[in-house]
């Protein structure tokens, strides 16, 4: 399925960042829709909440797999988030839409991890 339906998308800190743009991935390209999953990181910045029941609703996977969820991390920020596909990650930031390899999109980042959501 082509992902060129995703780079006209603009990024905004408090309607549509990252979160918002993996969750229309998901939801486009797998058909799942993990928005409710995902409501306390779609929120704006200063309203932003994280139950603590969301880790059971992910599963840390050991390697990337199509479609999984990549959280990207650093200290004191907020995690990114990205869609991995074919050994290339889809992302959402302030300079637009990028589909790069995962070096490139995890530079600067202390931690990346791949998650795939429960609920599928």
């Amino acid at each position: 399925m082509s992902i060129d339906q995703f780079f006209n998308r603009t990024y905004n800190r408090n309607t549509y960042n990252c979160a918002h743009f993996v969750v229309e991935v998901i939801h486009r390209l797998k058909g799942v829709d993990i928005s409710e999953t995902m409501r306390g990181f779609l929120m704006p910045p200063k309203e932003r909440t994280v139950r603590a029941s969301l880790r059971r609703a992910f599963v840390k996977l050991e390697k990337p797999e199509n479609y999984c969820i990549v959280l990207m991390q650093r200290a004191r920020t907020t995690p990114h988030v990205g869609v991995y596909i074919d050994g290339r990650v889809l992302q959402i930031h302030e300079r637009g839409v990028e589909y790069v390899d995962l070096d490139l999109a995890s530079r600067g980042f202390t931690k990346t991890g791949f998650y795939q959501c429960l609920n599928k």
